[in-house]
């Protein structure tokens, strides 16, 4: 086996890994995905609304209610049949504003303690279903 040694780390206290940074306290989003969304203007066709939901869906596991939140921005992609039918609607717009006030606060995820009792909160719609795995430690 060989080691390429510019994508190898050891002994490091904090690093990205698989998109996500990695510290002593937890799991973060990478500020520069969030980034990435939170100057994005707002859509003006199919393309880049493409590119606002794969940006948002590697961001999902820090988002709650993620797949609910984004359906404005599906049924902006299913309404249109032609590039020139293309309209970005009110919702969609209001939708994309609350996501960038989302991602200003995103929690850190942290691996839970061998025995320690853990809480499944399920949320469910007509459209969507979340679920969070808490671990209540305050």
């Amino acid at each position: 086996m060989k080691l390429n040694p510019s994508k190898c780390s050891f002994g490091d206290e904090e690093g990205k890994f698989l998109g996500h940074i990695i510290t002593e306290r937890g799991i973060h989003a990478n500020p520069k995905k969030i980034e990435a969304i939170e100057n994005m203007p707002s859509p003006r066709n199919k393309k880049e609304v493409q590119s606002l939901t794969g940006k948002l869906a590697a961001l999902t596991r820090f988002l709650s209610k993620s797949a609910e939140r984004s359906l404005p921005f599906f049924g902006t992609l299913k309404n249109f049949l032609k590039k020139t039918d293309f309209k970005w609607m009110e919702e969609a717009g209001v939708a994309f504003q609350e996501m960038k006030k989302l991602l200003k606060e995103l929690p850190t995820m942290t691996a839970p303690i061998a025995g320690e009792m853990l809480i499944l909160y399920l949320a469910a719609s007509k459209e969507a279903l979340s679920s969070v795995l808490i671990a209540n430690r305050g």
